[in-house]
């Protein structure tokens, strides 16, 4: 009797002989569903209940990894709306923000521990902005306490929490360091995390989507009373949200266990505010108060690029930045609509 071989599963690159088909999907096959975390809650973060378009859409997130615009937000065309429909949102914005929001200076720090890079990369625009965090840390007093667990949000490879070890001295693996993301990534700086003494940081990645996170159940922090330090660069858009919930939530959490002041300090360099989801907005109570719909919402979150358009350029320069953009600036990005970490999508 001839061998059938059959495709497995919904990968149809990969076929075995049908004799063999269970005991590839039980031990071999890297398709294969993985077993869920103790950390893992379905949608525990979002504020509310996801639309049926996207609980679909979540199903097969992976394979939407390399998409810039989701079906969702590709539907939100300004130009089909009236003039009328823009003025209304504009006018609800403007006055919202001159009645919520104080003036906003620019302040770039710097800090000692990344300038000896200065010398060796192409290109400063990272290190500029890596520096500047560190020194916001250290001003705020967010690097002064080496036992901390720095738990970095769409961490990709991990470049700011090891630039986080090199600004806190940490060298006698004092610190915890969760690397969260939901994929995983090459040139990961783990292994440098660890550091070079006989005593090593303790590193965990682990591999979940923010909006499903139950931060007080991850391994390195539910067996200690460490505090907690959030850090993330380049966190898009709703990826910011679900994450300051899931803060919010682990606080309500160690309150409940006469936990004091669970998180130390919360470092966030916010980008992409067009993949911002209503559903995932932590703050709905505000948005009533200023009487913004969903719909109003996801026009509100297109039109927000508008500040960050430009015409692009043709210089060395320019292209030289667009291409360490889509190597570093997303690739640590963990939204729920594509990706990068960022991770172009989120």
């Amino acid at each position: 009797m001839p061998l059938r071989s059959i495709p497995v599963g919904d990968n149809k690159g990969i076929s075995v002989f049908e004799k063999d088909l269970k005991k590839h999907m039980k031990s071999r096959c890297n398709a294969r569903p993985k077993e869920l975390p103790a950390c893992h809650s379905l949608n525990v973060n979002c504020t509310l209940p996801l639309s049926s378009e996207e609980l679909e859409f979540q199903k097969n997130i992976y394979s939407h990894q390399n998409m810039f615009v989701q079906p969702w937000l590709a539907r939100v065309q300004l130009h089909e709306l009236s003039r009328n429909d823009l003025d209304s949102i504009i006018d609800k914005v403007s006055v919202a923000y001159d009645a919520n929001v104080a003036p906003i200076p620019m302040e770039q720090l710097t800090h000692h521990s990344s300038e000896k890079r200065r010398n060796i990369v192409s290109s400063t625009k990272h290190l500029d902005q890596l520096s500047s965090l560190m020194g916001h840390m250290e001003k705020n007093g967010m690097l002064r306490d080496k036992t901390a667990c720095f738990v970095e949000f769409g961490a990709g490879r991990a470049d700011l929490s090891l630039y986080v070890k090199k600004a806190a001295s940490e060298e006698n693996g004092e610190a915890t360091y969760l690397l969260l993301d939901r994929k995983s990534v090459r040139n990961k700086t783990d292994q440098a995390l660890l550091g070079q003494s006989h005593n090593k940081s303790r590193v965990q990645r682990q591999l979940i989507d923010i909006k499903d996170l139950d931060l007080s159940k991850v391994e390195c922090i539910a067996d200690n009373d460490k505090k907690v330090v959030a850090i993330s660069k380049h966190l898009c858009g709703c990826a910011t949200d679900v994450s300051l919930k899931c803060l919010m939530n682990y606080v309500e959490t160690e309150k409940s266990k006469g936990h004091t002041d669970p998180i130390q300090g919360i470092i966030i360099a916010l980008c992409c505010h067009q993949l911002c989801r209503y559903e995932m907005y932590p703050n709905q109570e505000y948005l009533k108060s200023i009487s913004i719909s969903k719909t109003e919402f996801e026009r509100m979150c297109k039109m927000s690029s508008w500040a960050t358009c430009h015409s692009g350029g043709n210089s060395v320069s320019t292209a030289q930045d667009d291409k360490d953009d889509n190597d570093d600036e997303h690739a640590n990005s963990n939204t729920n609509d594509g990706d990068d970490n960022s991770d172009k999508t989120r």
